[in-house]
């Protein structure tokens, strides 16, 4: 994989169960091992919350 952007667009997009599902696991985990960002942090507040 020549651009691991592609992957956190996607995550960015629809998250990463659905980037684990579309590119692999091993593929995700690379990605992420070769940003520096292994351990994303991909929650989400309700609405009005913080």
């Amino acid at each position: 994989m020549k651009d691991h952007q592609v992957v956190f667009d996607h995550i960015d997009r629809y998250g990463e169960t659905s980037a684990r599902r579309l590119f692999s696991h091993q593929l995700v985990d690379q990605a992420q091992r070769l940003s520096g960002t292994h351990h994303l942090i991909l929650g989400h507040t309700a609405w009005g919350q913080a």
